[in-house]
């Protein structure tokens, strides 16, 4: 491989990459999972029956269930949307790693082109100095 100014820097830019893309992924997962977290209580909920008769005390046993998981719910719902802004932020910081890692890889691209071109130039000179060499000893 050869080595240009950028090589450090690409690979900088890379592992940037590389960790902002980590970073979407362990956001998505908990995202996911509060979003499995949520529909759990909304599930609950749903299965929660009011007593239409009875003691009192059975009443307001249920309506504390119900309102502890309806706060609950609510409070993991305030946590999926801070994970969803933190999710978009991070996608908005992983376009622009992405784009200035592309722009330092062109140019480290470029001057590996520019390289490998002095390089066969030089080649080709070599060789066909050493064919002119070959070429006059058969002369002589």
């Amino acid at each position: 491989m050869i080595k240009t100014k950028y090589t450090q820097l690409v690979k900088v830019k890379k592992q940037r990459v590389d960790t902002i893309e980590n970073e979407i992924a362990i956001l998505n997962s908990k995202r996911e999972s509060i979003k499995n977290e949520i529909d759990r209580l909304a599930l609950q909920i749903s299965s929660l029956q009011k007593p239409k008769d009875g003691k009192f005390g059975i009443f307001l046993s249920v309506s504390y269930s119900f309102g502890k998981l309806h706060s609950l719910k609510k409070s993991k719902e305030e946590v999926l949307s801070q994970k969803e802004s933190e999710l978009h932020r991070k996608q908005e910081e992983y376009k622009v790693a992405l784009m200035d890692y592309e722009k330092i890889k062109y140019l480290e691209d470029l001057l590996v082109g520019k390289k490998l071109d002095k390089i066969k130039k030089d080649e080709q000179k070599l060789l066909d100095e050493l064919s002119q060499t070959v070429y006059k000893r058969r002369i002589l």
